[in-house]
């Protein structure tokens, strides 16, 4: 057996405990930049659309002078509406389903969900036991849960700016030369 085929015989075992290891922990890693990520993309896309609605109220405002309130009304309630549902991807992912993680047998010490409820002597004992990859594995799967409901409340997000502007582009539209 030459050297390319004995590489590719080890390669098509498996990897090493230490490969695992590093793997699971770059997934990790690539996963919560993905999470912060998000946040940032939606923290700075809520600041432009927050910021690109004075000079929206204000041309519907100059156009329309004192006929503008049903435009102006429809206005902020859609955009009210749309910066809530960008403050709802920076709002935290509640616990990720028990299911998610079930038959790997970890014991929740990566992240501590409650960390007043064990004490140190108690989370102590508890690391003696420890086994690396099934308490790397399921946080990789909560942090892949955490970044995949991130990324459909950014999804929603940026549809709702969207649609946001779309409205009130069909509002101001709808009134004609705002002669009511």
């Amino acid at each position: 057996m030459s050297n390319g085929a004995a590489a590719v015989g080890a390669a098509e075992a498996g990897a090493t405990k230490q490969e695992r290891v590093d793997f699971l922990k770059q997934v990790i890693a690539f996963n919560e930049a993905n999470v912060r990520a998000y946040d940032l993309k939606a923290q700075i896309s809520l600041a432009a659309f927050v910021l690109s609605g004075n000079p929206l109220m204000a041309i519907v405002n100059g156009a329309c002078g004192a006929g503008a309130r049903n435009v102006l009304v429809i206005s902020i309630v859609v955009f009210v509406a749309t910066i809530i549902t960008f403050l709802w991807v920076l709002w935290p992912v509640a616990s990720s389903n028990p299911k998610l993680t079930e038959g790997l047998d970890a014991k929740n010490l990566f992240y501590l969900p409650n960390p007043l409820t064990s004490g140190g002597a108690q989370y102590a004992e508890r690391l003696k036991g420890l086994a690396v990859e099934p308490e790397l594995t399921a946080e990789a799967l909560k942090l892949s849960y955490i970044r995949s409901i991130k990324a459909r409340r950014f999804k929603h997000a940026l549809i709702a700016m969207l649609a946001a502007y779309l409205v009130i582009v069909a509002a101001f539209f709808a009134v004609g030369r705002c002669a009511f």
